[in-house]
């Protein structure tokens, strides 16, 4: 087998028009349509210069594994380094993923998505990984949403990753599904403290009683759209201020931190909290509420 991939290896670049590589593929790959090829080609050129042998090698091992024509091309495409993967590294990978036991299914879903995972093939690395998140986040299936959402948490590293965790779960008590569902991870945990404490100072956002049953009603925004937004959407779809006033409050907090953080216990009256005086409040307010009416108005559509 390692000969035979020595010698694909070597002529692993192809010369032959896309058209006549669709022709080729198409013809040798069940499930591979030939006008699919052809409009992947025209947008990605870079997957013509694989020959059509690492293709239906890459193919026929995937498909070995239990991986479809769709996600073998979805992970061709969003990663084509795997067609010159060494056959017996790539089936330590998949093994890999595949002792996660979150599902041959939503295993291709999330390779598909994500096909720069297949680089990992250290199995004790991975299971500490899903160990420790499940630690927190309660199933397997929840593991696979934050693998799925925040690919990064593969390999970030452990040190970085609880800190974030105990701020979404204890300081601002926001319920695991909820978690799980949104791509916080992905953003640093400078962005969501000061995300949460400006809604927070704005009185926009409180934290759930610790009495509070699961799934309980809360009039806080979702989470994603405290992370998973522009400044300038989180700006004026949730917190209901101008871009501008938003970014004065990050300078202020910024600063704010960093004389805490030098022990300094005297900040400046208009540095210590970010208070709106009663105009800008009402300004604030006023729209908030023409938002919710247009919110309103959109949907009833």
């Amino acid at each position: 087998m390692l000969s035979l991939f020595r010698r694909i290896a070597t002529r692993s670049y192809c010369t032959a028009p896309a058209s006549q590589l669709a022709d080729a593929l198409s013809a040798s790959i069940d499930g591979l349509e030939k006008d699919t090829l052809t409009k992947l080609f025209q947008s990605a050129p870079q997957l013509t210069k694989y020959a059509p042998e690492l293709w239906n090698r890459t193919h026929n091992l995937m498909a070995q594994e239990g991986i479809d024509a769709a996600n073998f091309l979805s992970i061709v495409t969003g990663h084509p380094e795997v067609l010159t993967r060494p056959p017996g590294r790539l089936i330590a990978s998949m093994n890999c993923w595949r002792s996660c036991q979150f599902g041959d299914r939503q295993m291709q879903v999330l390779l598909a998505a994500h096909p720069q995972l297949l680089d990992l093939s250290d199995h004790n690395q991975l299971a500490q990984r899903v160990a420790f998140l499940h630690s927190y986040f309660e199933t397997r299936k929840n593991v696979w949403r934050l693998f799925l959402n925040c690919p990064n948490l593969v390999m970030d590293k452990e040190r970085e990753i609880r800190p974030k965790i105990d701020y979404l779960l204890q300081t601002m008590r926001i319920e695991v599904l909820e978690v799980v569902k949104s791509c916080a991870f992905v953003a640093d945990l400078e962005l969501i403290r000061c995300r949460h404490v400006f809604l927070e100072r704005l009185g926009l956002f409180k934290p759930r009683s610790l009495k509070a049953e699961p799934g309980d009603p809360s009039n806080n925004p979702k989470l994603h759209q405290i992370t998973d937004t522009t400044d300038k959407r989180f700006a004026v779809k949730v917190a209901y201020v101008t871009l501008e006033e938003y970014e004065a409050f990050v300078e202020l907090f910024r600063k704010e931190l960093n004389r805490l953080g030098e022990g300094s216990e005297e900040l400046d009256a208009d540095e210590e909290l970010y208070e709106m005086d009663d105009g800008v409040d009402e300004d604030r307010q006023e729209r908030k509420q023409k938002y919710r009416k247009k919110t309103r108005r959109n949907s009833s559509r």
